[in-house]
């Protein structure tokens, strides 16, 4: 008589309750329906160690349809239709059931009233366990497998019931995620809805279009134009709180959407099923060059045509046929809609229906904005209703405290005087500071150890090392005649000494060879100096005491060929005194001037207070050492004057002192009158672009 091994059926237990701990798990995590019952059903077949699976999910249209399976062609199942047309018939029939089934190989499953409901048309045991989401039929976990003893039979059943509620939990989860999801939609749609017809006024209903479409469709960005002065202008760019109307892509996308409205259809590009225009395409192609977009919708929106009267007998026939008959002539576009995205190239049915329903509300929110403020005399009118409403009963204790508010203000801003500070950019740098050159061409052959960002330096101490191949060329060469020089003159002299057979005139000859050489030797060695001079300029070496702060010097110099005078590093003393270098714009010069003017009648400097980028809590005081009188062209703050503010380093942290750290700086210009401090910007463009031009 056998016996089970009491451990071994806790162990498989335990195995089955962590398998069903990790499928819960797996549940409760967003994927996607295909692959979590792939998952499922390849731990379920691995646990039961069963032959095959598959899992049965109810589709929207409430048939059934196979979302995954594993092991079907092992069973036979698929080698003939009648087959696949009893499984189906029992498929139907467990999906029916509310409870899980055993139907052994080759039986029948019958009805609580005998009739046959289905066969399993196999050898193999079926193990079958509905789905339910929400106690409403979902699908259906099928399993085959060998026949075995009922009590394990019976086990099988047991651990497919719970991982089929799994997988219904499962299932309720995810029908819970997607309502939310319709219902954040609707929310979104309702609230686009409210936001675009809020206001009357065309350019705020653009605005609020272009931000709020952008959220409902999902695109990158959404451009409304709005017709005004019969051309279709850019008015509002999601993200944006103005335009500039000389940009290059203002005026490109504003030709390429008024070529668009002409044809009257709308533009979605890419489309491989439509061939555009030359004159669209072209103005397509320039457009999508100054954008970078990858994918662009344009909607061209007309007028709604007007909707059918609902009478007490029913709907107005003639409405009804004014609204259905086709217009006389094409209608012009009173505003237009661009769609853009950057990552990517395709239009799914989702989008366009997006687009379309953005589309739908605009045009009647702009058409509605238009008529209104297309009303004649619609200025004058609007600012009578708001006189009115401002001079009510109600009201007019309000609106004097705003008149006496208003008065005030206006009057503070004349009398009230204020400390005029004027803002200029700037960095901070060491006085003595030197840049160190190259003294001749050639190539950097080696560094010195040490040498990098931040590395202290000696003045006189070597940096670099140059190589001049051609210096050393000429320098061998001279070493070479100089040496044949000296051997020959050694041996002239050796032939005077020691052969007496020699006749007066060719020992007068061999002197005055002798004396040649000796010049050409003499010559040699002072142009051997020459050379060994200009080799000691390969040897670069610090102008001055202090640190390099050329940032990777390393990496930038070694082996690089350099030209005589060329800068190759900077060293600057951070134990001296440091100054502001301060870019003031030019416009800003003649108040500078006159309140250098009037400190110096009173014996003292500028005052200057600034903050560094590093540091912009703490603010530090200088003085003003120098204006520089010529103007110079500085990036894109345009024209500027340099101005050289003295400082005091002792107030600063030794980490903030570093060379070239961003600066901005506040010159204090006098007392002026509070309005004059806040828009004496404003004040100058009207004096230099009205007034100057009015005389």
């Amino acid at each position: 008589m056998s016996t089970v091994d009491p451990y071994s059926v806790e162990e498989a237990r335990q195995q089955i309750r962590a398998l069903v701990a990790e499928i819960e798990q797996l549940s409760r995590s967003d994927m996607a329906e295909t692959d979590f019952f792939r998952s499922l059903l390849d731990r379920v077949l691995e646990a039961m160690g069963a032959v095959a699976g598959l899992v049965w999910l109810v589709g929207e249209q409430g048939k059934v349809e196979p979302i995954c399976h594993a092991g079907m062609h092992s069973i036979g199942m698929s080698d003939s239709p009648e087959s696949q047309a009893v499984h189906g018939k029992l498929v139907q029939s467990l999906l029916a059931s509310t409870t899980s089934l055993l139907v052994p190989p080759r039986a029948d499953l019958t009805s609580p009233d005998g009739n046959l409901l289905a066969s399993n048309p196999t050898d193999l045991l079926v193990v079958a366990a509905p789905i339910s989401r929400v106690g409403v039929p979902a699908g259906l976990l099928e399993v085959f497998h060998q026949p075995n003893q009922p009590e394990v039979e019976r086990g099988y059943q047991m651990f497919l019931e719970q991982v089929s509620a799994v997988a219904g939990g499962y299932l309720e989860r995810r029908q819970l995620r997607t309502l939310d999801a319709q219902q954040t939609t609707l929310a979104q749609v309702d609230r686009f809805s409210r936001a675009v017809h809020e206001t009357l006024d065309p350019i705020a209903t653009a605005f609020v279009l272009a931000n709020e479409a952008r959220r409902i469709i999902g695109c990158d960005r959404v451009s409304v134009l709005v017709k005004r002065r019969r051309q279709l202008r850019l008015e509002a760019v999601s993200g944006q709180e103005s335009i500039e109307r000389r940009a290059s892509a203002v005026q490109a996308i504003e030709t390429l959407v008024r070529v668009v409205a002409k044809a009257g259809e709308p533009l979605w590009h890419p489309d491989t099923n439509r061939e555009l225009p030359p004159q669209i395409e072209e103005e397509l192609e320039h457009y999508l060059d100054e954008s970078h977009a990858t994918a662009v919708a344009i909607i061209p929106l007309e007028r709604p045509r007007p909707t059918p009267v609902v009478k007490p007998g029913g709907v107005d026939a003639v409405a009804v046929a004014k609204a259905e008959a086709a217009p006389k002539e094409a209608p012009e576009p009173i505003a237009a809609l661009v769609v853009e995205w950057f990552s990517s190239s395709t239009f799914d049915d989702g989008r366009r229906a997006r687009v379309a329903l953005v589309a739908e509300h605009g045009k009647v929110a702009l058409a509605n904005a238009l008529s209104h403020t297309n009303l004649p005399l619609y200025p004058l009118l609007h600012l009578l209703g708001k006189s009115r409403f401002l001079t009510t009963a109600r009201n007019l204790p309000r609106t004097v405290l705003v008149t006496l508010a208003i008065v005030g203000s206006i009057a503070a801003l004349i009398f009230v005087p204020a400390e005029f500070r004027l803002e200029g950019k700037g960095t901070l740098e060491p006085v003595h500071s030197r840049e160190v050159f190259a003294g001749t061409d050639g190539v950097v052959e080696t560094l010195e150890p040490g040498l990098e960002h931040g590395a202290m330096v000696k003045k006189g101490q070597l940096l670099a090392t140059l190589r001049n191949i051609d210096l050393d060329v000429a320098l061998a060469d001279i070493l070479g005649r100089k040496a044949s020089s000296e051997e020959q003159l050694f041996s002239t002299r050796r032939a005077l000494l020691q052969d007496n057979k020699i006749s007066a005139d060719e020992k007068t000859r061999m002197a005055g060879r002798a004396a040649q050489l000796q010049r050409e030797i003499e010559s040699l060695e002072e142009q051997k100096k020459l050379y060994d001079a200009k080799k000691e300029d390969l040897k670069i070496r610090s102008p001055i005491d202090g640190v390099i702060v050329t940032w990777q010097v390393r990496d930038r110099l070694i082996l690089r060929p350099v030209e005589k005078g060329q800068s190759l590093m900077s060293v600057a003393d951070k134990t001296g005194p440091w100054e502001l270098e301060v870019h003031m714009p030019d416009d800003r010069l003649g108040h500078i001037n006159r309140a250098v003017l009037a400190a110096q009648k009173n014996g003292r400097a500028l005052d200057v207070d600034y903050i560094l980028a590093t540091d912009p809590g703490t603010r530090h005081h200088g003085t003003i050492k120098e204006i520089h009188e010529q103007a110079e062209v500085h990036g894109e703050a345009g024209n500027t004057v340099l101005v050289r503010i003295t400082i005091d380093p002792s107030r600063h942290d030794k980490e903030e002192l570093g060379a070239g750290a961003t600066v901005t700086s506040r010159i204090a210009c006098g007392k002026r009158p509070l309005g004059y401090v806040w828009f004496h910007d404003v004040l100058a463009f009207i004096q230099s672009q009205i007034l100057f031009r009015m005389w």
